[in-house]
C-alpha cells in the first residue's frame, strides 16, 4: 500500500546519517543528500554551467552539505565553505569520503557530476 502524500512529507527531516570519526574534530555525523543537495551538489561541481568543472573550493562547499547535527539539520550553511576550505584537507576529506560512502557516489563522482 502506498503512502499519503502527507505521509511521504512528513519524511522530509528523516534521512540516514553516519557518525563519522575525525581526528582532528571528533564525531561528525555525515547524511544521505536530500533531493535539493543532490542538485546542489552537482551545482557545485559544474559551477552552473553542464559540461564544465568546477573545483574552486569544492570539498569544502560539499561538506557543509554533508555534515549534519544529531537531528539530522544541516550543521553548517553554504557561507560556511570559505572558512571550511581553510581546515585541514586530511579531516575534510575524511568527511567527502564518508558522505560519498552513504550516497553511493565513487571517487569519480566530481568527473561524473560534470557529465550531466
Amino acid at each position: 500500500m502506498a503512502l499519503t502524500r502527507e505521509q511521504i512529507l512528513a519524511k522530509r527531516n528523516v534521512r540516514q546519517r553516519v557518525p563519522v570519526e575525525v581526528p582532528e574534530y571528533g564525531t561528525l555525523h555525515v547524511a544521505k543528500f536530500t533531493a535539493r543537495d543532490r542538485d546542489r551538489f552537482e551545482e557545485i561541481v559544474t559551477g552552473g554551467i553542464p559540461g564544465k568543472v568546477n573545483l574552486r573550493n569544492v570539498r569544502a562547499q560539499v561538506a557543509t552539505l554533508l555534515v549534519v547535527n544529531e537531528d539530522g539539520t544541516r550543521m553548517f550553511q553554504d557561507t560556511d565553505a570559505e572558512a571550511i576550505g581553510e581546515l585541514d584537507s586530511d579531516a575534510v576529506q575524511a568527511i567527502i569520503d564518508a558522505g560519498f560512502k552513504l550516497n553511493g557516489l565513487n571517487t569519480d563522482a566530481l568527473e561524473d557530476a560534470v557529465k550531466n
